[in-house]
């Protein structure tokens, strides 16, 4: 068995690449500096920090463990890599300090041409059990083969299990991985992790999300301007997208999108 999972945004350490501070003219001219800050001195292992990061730690001792990130591509846990600020994350894509600069095309086009430079070639082991633990947007770019013996956790309703494993939801995905790994380290494939979590959610399956208010845009832009954020709006049981809340808090977007669409890709 071994784990596939992704970077986490926290690292130890001054931060050594800062994509924000590459101001090339060119795709490639972005990359080939990027690679010149990039070159590795500490494990990957010792680099990243962070609650959902402490899962994957715990278990490095028991299965093999790759990461793919933003920096880096596809690496193992144990190469030297340094701090860096990159990410292929929707949430960070009003933030252009975070994204690679995309040069006239898409952000989604931009991260798979960076990726694809990074990492040319996915090798999938379809005889040994592997666990995809990532965030959707690195997901994406991986091309996962349908096979029994690859387990993709995304497919999974994680979250109901978060009160029995005493984990909050943003770690869920790497929390379920160390049960497996530590609990089920035999076990055949998806088909048979299907089963076994049907059971574990008929025994301690509980939903964490309740039906939520829908507010207008009107009352979002007070509630920002009040100084107030997303987690308190929902926590006052109000539904609402990060990238709303996000894109309604910037007044020249607003007077200039009177159908405020909300999509995820919202960057221009």
């Amino acid at each position: 068995m071994k784990v596939f999972t992704s970077c986490v945004a926290q690292k130890y350490g001054g931060i050594k690449a800062d994509i924000s501070q590459i101001n090339e003219l060119s795709f490639g001219a972005t990359f080939n500096k990027w690679k010149e800050l990039t070159k590795g001195e500490t494990p990957a292992l010792n680099v990243y920090r962070g609650y959902s990061w402490e899962f994957i730690k715990s278990i490095t001792s028991k299965v093999p463990i790759q990461v793919i990130s933003a920096g880096y591509g596809i690496i193992d846990i144990n190469d030297l890599i340094v701090p860096y600020k990159i990410t292929f994350s929707n949430k960070f894509f009003d933030k252009g300090d975070f994204t690679i600069p995309t040069f006239g095309i898409t952000q989604e086009e931009t991260n798979k041409k960076w990726f694809n430079k990074l990492t040319p070639n996915i090798i999938w082991d379809t005889n040994e059990v592997t666990i995809v633990t990532c965030n959707p947007d690195y997901l994406d770019l991986l091309n996962i083969p349908k096979k029994d013996n690859i387990i993709i956790l995304n497919d999974y309703k994680l979250t109901r299990l978060s009160k029995w494993l005493g984990a909050g939801t943003h770690a869920i995905a790497n929390r379920f991985a160390k049960f497996i790994v530590e609990e089920y380290p035999n076990i055949g494939g998806d088909k048979e992790l299907k089963e076994l979590f049907d059971d574990l959610n008929k025994k301690y399956g509980v939903a964490l999300r309740t039906k939520r208010d829908s507010v207008t845009d009107a009352f979002i832009i007070k509630w920002a301007n009040e100084g107030k954020s997303l987690t308190q709006l929902r926590d006052k049981g109000y539904s609402c997208s990060y990238q709303r809340f996000t894109r309604l808090q910037d007044e020249e977007w607003v007077n200039n999108n009177p159908d405020r669409k909300f999509t995820k890709n919202f960057k221009k």
